[in-house]
């Protein structure tokens, strides 16, 4: 006996002996646990764990880290199997699978999207599914990307690389809070995702013409709003700008790989001559849950795969772009700006290889090789972009709606002259090219050398802010040798700019291909920066002027409203320290949210003269000429005309934002104003927003109304059918026809007995007799810098 205890004393000293290291380490963890859940009740007392931001940040982002491994390491499954092994450094593999697994992961949101099953469940299976597939053969590609991203030694890589984090890291300090939010997020970007997320599944929106355009970002963004452990609508929000950062950090990625490739060279710290194009930071071309940074995400792969394809176009090769292609225009229609120009020259390639077959040299592709890659990355485009012409076709019978409605004329909902508006108000005619095309392509063609330096359609700042380097490096294209491929890519890059040019002059759609200037500037530098010392000299110099232009930019923080956005994060941090953090998210866009509160869960609202609407949680429309279908002013003659039409929208509510914003027409403005005075039911005000019921009993049904217009801006002073009064102001001025008064007299308020309403201008000079009239028979019912608007008393 014992031996025998003997004998199992001495296993277990064995045992110990073999596994004391391991031992040593659970003993070890078993103390820093106890000590953290020690340290955690001791602080907790001084400060409430709900307001320690970093656990919602750290939620934030591990919620966006896996996302980012789902998408890498299923695209590269997909990637694997188009493109040889031969083919694709490590690096060019992991800025591949990103996008490509980005576009798997939408197609599969989309499909979620149509049977309703948008959920939390859901949210977390579907990157589950995908990372599980795609795991085991991305983890490695991912450990070798990064060690191939790492500058392998000191000097310019190195330095480039710390200056690019420092710079990443000031971006992300202006988009980490709700603070960062842009106007057109706020109005349709992420309240897409707000609506998808809420509802449960992808629905239409037939009172928003810009809802309807493909928003890929807005589907990443919905997937933000349904992870679990985000308790508030404030980190939501803060969700989506995070998975747009890490978006933008795998388009560094595509960055250095194109340079790479297009450089012939494995240089490290290429990705930071992205921020050498300093518009990014300025609003509003920098992030800020708008779709620009996810579509262009897109364009240094798509310029990388063109230059694989076109060597011998592949047809898997071909497919890959295909993919790339469809997934930018699932994003944002001005992919246009990076495919044009890629497929031009895709062409131009396909014409020189027959014509080179047909006098005999053999060394090319075939005929039918040719034929099949270019089909197949057509077909693919339309096969990743089926799910949005398909829920287009069946929501509105149009699978491009609100494009093209002169073509498919039985597009529903529409309104007269539908093509008209949307070309000249939704497309704002302000920022169109000239209409003659040989003045059109002269311009642009000339654009492509001046873009950068010439500002257009700007908000903050009224100079240059883009970057001009592309521009001033294409000379060195002449010194280079063996440079075929680069030189390929700096005139895709050139043709994205004529056609950026040739077709809408707004700054902030630069962003948009951005990534493949940036790609073909960091290749250029790399490959003089080998000429010499004094080549080295040239290329530092033109950098420094470049560098020293964008520092102040780099800082600037500021939105649309001048608030400064990295003011803004620093306030959020620093209110944790006070125990106010989640008190502090709370307050973002909180007229909003307690306007959503104060509404049943069936309210449908309408929103008048505006369209922003992020935090009012409910199914909303608005009556902006040129960007909606369902409401249309000139049919309405009365309040009870405009109440009919509500009702049978499903309105239950209106919002207006009193003497904010006139109506772009008087017409409009008569018969609005007249109708929510007519509205005798509790208003409420939160902020400067006025929301009402739509009544039960509806407005007495009366004669079309009469208008009285004295002083107003291209009317003659007179008396109006309200229907004369119907000119869109916001149209160019040569497209302004004003009516002529249907009567008029030498004191146009002889005519006041006539009508129903009255327009006065501001500084019209009213005769005592005819004031006193106005005050004892008619009521003012709204005012603004420019004019008021007045109603006979009934």
């Amino acid at each position: 006996m014992n031996s025998s205890l003997t004998s199992h004393l001495s296993r277990l000293r064995g045992l110990i002996r073999r596994h004391f290291g391991l031992l040593r380490s659970a003993a070890a963890c078993g103390i820093g646990v106890a000590g953290a859940l020690l340290l955690v009740k001791e602080l907790g007392g001084a400060r409430s764990i709900d307001d320690w931001l970093f656990f919602d940040l750290a939620k934030i982002w591990f919620w966006a880290l896996y996302l980012s491994a789902a998408c890498a390491c299923f695209g590269h499954l997909i990637v694997s199997r188009l493109v040889d092994a031969r083919d694709r450094t490590p690096f060019e593999t992991c800025a591949l699978s990103l996008p490509v697994g980005l576009v798997a992961f939408v197609l599969g949101m989309y499909a979620g999207g149509f049977i309703g099953l948008y959920g939390p469940v859901f949210a977390v299976a579907l990157p589950t599914v995908m990372l599980i597939a795609g795991l085991p053969q991305g983890l490695p590609m991912l450990r070798a990307a990064v060690a191939a991203s790492m500058p392998r030694r000191g000097g310019i890589p190195l330095l480039a690389s710390l200056f690019g984090a420092i710079v990443l890291g000031v971006l992300y300090l202006g988009v980490m809070s709700p603070d960062a939010i842009n106007y057109d997020a706020s109005w349709n970007h992420l309240v897409i995702a707000q609506d998808y997320a809420r509802e449960g599944r992808i629905v239409p929106f037939p009172g928003d013409w810009v809802k309807n355009l493909p928003h890929l970002g807005s589907i990443v963004s919905a997937w933000g709003f349904m992870v679990p452990g985000l308790p508030l609508p404030a980190l939501h929000w803060m969700m989506a700008l995070h998975l747009e950062f890490a978006i933008l950090v795998w388009t560094l990625a595509g960055v250095a790989a194109t340079a790479q490739a297009l450089a012939d060279r494995e240089v490290g710290g290429t990705w930071a001559v992205l921020f050498l194009f300093p518009g990014i930071f300025v609003y509003d071309s920098n992030l800020g849950g708008a779709a620009d940074h996810h579509v262009a995400l897109f364009a240094a792969p798509l310029l990388l795969v063109a230059t694989k394809a076109l060597r011998r176009f592949d047809p898997r090769v071909c497919a890959l772009w295909g993919a790339l292609a469809g997934g930018a225009f699932l994003t944002k229609l001005h992919a246009i700006y990076t495919v044009v120009p890629l497929v031009g020259l895709a062409l131009l390639q396909a014409a020189y290889v027959a014509l080179k077959r047909a006098r005999g040299d053999d060394d090319g592709p075939e005929y039918s090789q040719i034929a099949r890659g270019l089909l197949l990355a057509a077909g693919t485009v339309f096969a990743v972009m089926s799910p949005y012409f398909i829920s287009h076709l069946v929501f509105f019978r149009n699978p491009v709606y609100p494009l093209f409605q002169n073509v498919f004329t039985a597009s529903k909902p529409a309104v007269k002259d539908a093509a008209f508006l949307l070309n000249t108000i939704f497309i704002d005619w302000r920022w169109h090219p000239p209409a003659a095309w040989g003045e059109r392509v002269r311009r642009a063609a000339e654009m492509v050398f001046t873009f950068s330096l010439t500002p257009h359609a700007t908000f903050i700042y009224k100079f240059p802010v883009f970057g001009s380097l592309f521009t001033f490096e294409l000379p060195f294209l002449l010194l280079l040798k063996d440079a075929r491929r680069l030189r390929f890519a700096a005139l895709a890059g050139a043709g994205a700019i004529f056609t950026w040019a040739f077709s809408f002059w707004v700054d902030r759609n630069l962003q948009t291909f951005m990534p493949m200037l940036a790609a073909v500037t960091a290749a250029i530098m790399v490959r003089v920066w080998e000429l010499g010392l004094l080549a080295r000299g040239g290329i530092a110099i033109l950098i420094a002027i470049q560098l020293a232009w964008a520092t102040p930019l780099y800082f600037s923080g500021k939105d649309w409203a001048y608030k400064d956005r990295i003011a803004g994060t620093l306030a959020l941090l620093s209110s944790g320290i006070e125990g106010r953090a989640r008190a502090q998210l709370r307050t973002y866009r909180e007229p909003y949210l307690a306007l959503s509160d104060s509404l049943p869960r069936n309210a449908t609202v309408l929103l008048h003269t505006q369209h922003v609407s992020l935090g009012l949680d409910r199914p909303t429309l608005h009556d902006l000429i040129g960007f909606q279908g369902v409401i249309d002013y000139r049919e309405f003659r009365t309040p009870r005309d405009l109440y009919d039409r509500l009702r049978a929208l499903g309105v239950t509510h209106v919002v207006v934002t009193p003497g904010v914003a006139s109506a772009p027409s008087k017409q409009e403005e008569i018969v609005f104003d007249a109708f929510a005075a007519s509205c005798k039911v509790a208003k409420k005000t939160f902020g400067g927003l006025e929301v009402f019921p739509l009544p039960d009993a509806p407005p007495p049904a009366e004669p079309p109304y009469r208008a009285l217009s004295v002083g107003i801006w291209g009317y003659a002073d007179g008396l109006y059918p309200v229907e004369a009064l119907s000119t869109c102001e916001e149209f160019p001025a040569e497209l302004e026809h004003f009516a002529p008064p249907s009567r008029s007299a030498a004191s146009p308020w002889a005519l006041l007995p006539e009508a129903d309403a009255v327009l006065v201008g501001a500084g019209v000079s009213i005769a005592p007799d005819a004031n006193g009239r106005l005050t004892h028979d008619f009521q003012q019912i709204a005012a603004y810098g420019g004019f008021r608007v007045l109603l006979r008393n009934r």
